[in-house]
């Protein structure tokens, strides 16, 4: 008994880690002029998968950031292809969001990009 409700919670908290969100939800109680960040990390050979995506999802997702509640920044796990990430800031803009700065970060075996976002209506 002990063991299925060790097996159970485990389960749980690993669904519950990965939890994807939405711009939207995210957004809710973010005031006017603060701050927020897109994360789309990309494992280097998604770069060359740049229309389709790819199955496997890697280390490559979306995260946004808004210094609440960051263990609940997710929006995307795996690479959709581009147009996956046109959708989340169409998004961001939809939801009050402006685009003010974008940069990379290039690592080892990952391409980072951030957008930076200020919120500019409720």
């Amino acid at each position: 008994m002990n063991k299925i409700v060790i097996t159970i919670a485990i389960a749980l908290f690993s669904v519950v880690g990965y939890t994807q969100n939405t711009v939207k939800e995210l957004s809710v109680g973010i005031e006017k002029g603060q701050h927020g960040i897109v994360e789309v990390r990309l494992n280097m050979e998604d770069e060359f998968r740049t229309l389709e995506g790819r199955d496997s999802k890697g280390l490559a997702r979306i995260s946004f950031f808004t210094g609440k509640g960051e263990d609940k920044c997710l929006l995307s796990k795996g690479f959709k292809g581009v147009d996956h990430i046109v959708i989340i800031l169409n998004e961001m803009v939809q939801n009050g969001w402006k685009l003010i700065n974008t940069y990379p970060i290039r690592g080892t075996s990952l391409l980072i990009t951030h957008y930076v976002f200020v919120k500019v209506k409720k």
